[in-house]
């Protein structure tokens, strides 16, 4: 039985606070410290950081839980992200051994720290709004859990933790007491990724496990695509609401007071201003961490990624964007044909004019 001499247990909640934060700026309203570079360990070559290092701001006490008190700390990411990150350090006098890991997860999912995120993201939001552009802070949250083990009473490798504790790690992941199917725990841990012999990551949809004593990388890597997570949801949702509000496309129009009048400039306008919104706010968080190549990190991304069904949502996100470009086509092809048809008609008018001219003209 290896009891954890090290380790903590954090809940990320990711929110949507405005278009863009001016990290320059926010450095005026708060005490606020960049996020550490990423480590040259585990191989990570320079290129392989933020481009805009966010920012990270402490908030106080987190919520008592089975391991006593613990901190809350803002990340706050210039494309208007933001993460409140819970920490519970697990007492090694406590004798919390890895089997008790499953009680410690369902206590943590079930404690309902959704509402005290939100307030404590509503407080930040007004010591922060001259910071932000457009601030606001949208409804949407996504929580992901995260437990860290350290070190353990015995030395053993990554692959040793999995076979001796698999059911215990599933159950963990899980968020259940109670032991798990074989299929379901072949699902949960379907994601496992290691660079040395003793660490091991396990990556699920809503929760990890890393046995790494030099973890800090790779808890990082994950509360930026909890976010990154949140913001395709975001988007998904404006794109729906705009959609939706929308409505159906005025009729075609039959004739202009005004020639060459454009009958649909506030909605091609419209549009075209949702899709440049949204690609830049793509790119902006595209661009926020590079990860590219087969590094441990690179891959630690690629596969909570396909957890998160991060590609899912960007792919239904591109097809709003293609549904917007359609409608924008079609606008301004019916302009251009009304244009035309007005074109024809003053010619045509303009000929009769000039021959009725000339036979009144006639002697």
């Amino acid at each position: 039985m290896a009891t954890i001499l090290q380790g903590q247990c954090r809940v990320y909640y990711a929110f949507d606070i405005g278009y863009e934060v001016q990290l320059d700026q926010l450095q005026q309203l708060v005490d606020a410290t960049p996020v550490p570079p990423l480590s040259r360990k585990k191989q990570t070559p320079p290129y392989l950081q933020y481009t805009k290092p966010p920012r990270v701001l402490p908030l106080g006490a987190a919520p008592e839980t089975l391991l006593g008190d613990g901190i809350v700390q803002a990340t706050i990411f210039d494309f208007g992200g933001l993460s409140l990150s819970y920490q519970w350090t697990i007492p090694p006098s406590a004798g919390w051994t890895i089997e008790d890991l499953p009680r410690l997860s369902q206590q943590l999912h079930q404690m309902g720290l959704e509402s005290h995120a939100q307030a404590s993201a509503t407080r930040l939001m007004e010591t922060l709004a001259p910071a932000i552009l457009r601030p606001g802070l949208d409804p949407l949250v996504e929580d992901y859990y995260l437990f860290i083990l350290e070190r353990l009473s015995e030395e053993i490798s990554g692959d040793e933790l999995l076979r001796r504790y698999r059911p215990h790690l599933a159950q963990t992941l899980r968020f259940e007491v109670l032991p798990l199917s074989r299929h379901q725990q072949e699902e949960a841990l379907s994601q496992s990724i290691s660079y040395y012999e003793n660490d091991l990551a396990l990556i699920d949809w809503n929760g990890a496990i890393l046995y790494d004593p030099d973890y800090e990388d790779s808890a990082n890597v994950l509360e930026f695509l909890n976010v990154e997570l949140l913001e395709a949801r975001y988007v998904d949702a404006q794109l729906d609401r705009r959609l939706l509000e929308y409505g159906p496309l005025p009729p075609k129009p039959r004739f202009a007071p005004i020639p060459f009048r454009n009958p649909y400039a506030r909605q091609i306008e419209d549009l075209a201003e949702w899709k440049a919104e949204y690609l830049l706010l793509n790119e902006r968080i595209d661009n926020s961490l590079k990860l590219i190549g087969d590094l441990y990190l690179a891959r630690l991304h690629t596969a909570a990624a396909r957890r998160f069904y991060l590609q899912e949502w960007n792919l239904i996100i591109a097809r709003k964007l293609e549904i917007i470009d359609d409608l924008y086509q079609m606008l301004t092809d019916r302009v251009q044909a009304f244009q035309s048809q007005m074109l024809e008609l003053i010619i045509i008018l303009l000929i009769l004019v000039e021959l009725m001219l000339a036979l009144v003209a006639k002697p």
